[in-house]
């Protein structure tokens, strides 16, 4: 191994498979070994491995994406679960809800309770999306200080290399008028709408988002479900 080389292959690898299926990338075995380079056996290899860690689970018809364990791991005090506790009301019966955290120029999915209804797409623990697509990244950032919100986005710029343009974009969604509830509609993602979660326990900043389905009318109620939902939990 060359010493530019990565000192763990196993690590590595295993660190590549969760990225592309948390991020949407690949969802099949076939998929992964086209994207990722690797044999059939190497990718069952680690599959089976991080599925008995719990950091891969299958859906029914074998489509791959996170497991609980990477829950666990990324929303130690466990804010998810109070926060879809509390979203467990009459407006807010049967849709999907995520929690997002911002990182850099995207947004990532903590945790999701899944609803009944379809949507454009589905939202999985650990996936990936540009901050332009969705609600999420307008609502952290609006709740932040010019300053903060700056920092927040920099942070990460080294490690996602990103240009001056692209943080300008991500802080473009602040608003300096707050709302309670912030909406976007995306071809990709659908019709959101989020609300801010402040996390007195540390720095992150975080969104409860509602994914709208299709064809769904006045949401008003709902919002203002997901509001209190985003303060009182």
């Amino acid at each position: 191994m060359g010493v530019a080389g990565p000192r763990s292959p196993a690590v590595h690898r295993g660190a590549r498979v969760l990225e592309a299926i948390a991020s949407g990338a690949a969802s099949t075995p076939a998929a992964l070994g086209g994207l990722l380079g690797l044999p059939t056996s190497s990718i069952a290899d680690l599959l089976s491995t991080m599925g008995d860690a719990g950091l891969i689970a299958r859906d029914h018809d074998g489509t791959l994406h996170t497991g609980p364990r990477w829950s666990e791991l990324s929303d130690p005090g466990g804010i998810a679960h109070r926060l879809f506790r509390a979203c467990a009301t009459t407006d807010l019966d049967g849709h999907t809800v995520s929690l997002a955290r911002l990182f850099g120029d995207q947004i990532i999915v903590v945790d999701v309770r899944l609803g009944r209804h379809p949507l454009p797409l589905t939202p999985r623990p650990g996936q990936r999306q540009r901050a332009t697509d969705g609600a999420a990244a307008a609502a952290i950032l609006s709740s932040m200080t010019r300053a903060e919100a700056a920092g927040a986005v920099a942070v990460a710029a080294a490690h996602l290399g990103l240009t001056d343009d692209a943080m300008d974009a991500t802080l473009a969604l602040r608003v300096t008028r707050r709302r309670k509830v912030y909406e976007s509609l995306s071809p990709l993602v659908g019709r959101q709408l989020a609300c801010a979660v402040r996390d007195d326990s540390s720095a992150c900043r975080q969104a409860l988002v509602l994914h709208v389905p299709e064809r769904w009318g006045n949401a008003r109620r709902a919002a203002a479900a997901l509001h209190a939902a985003a303060n009182d939990y």
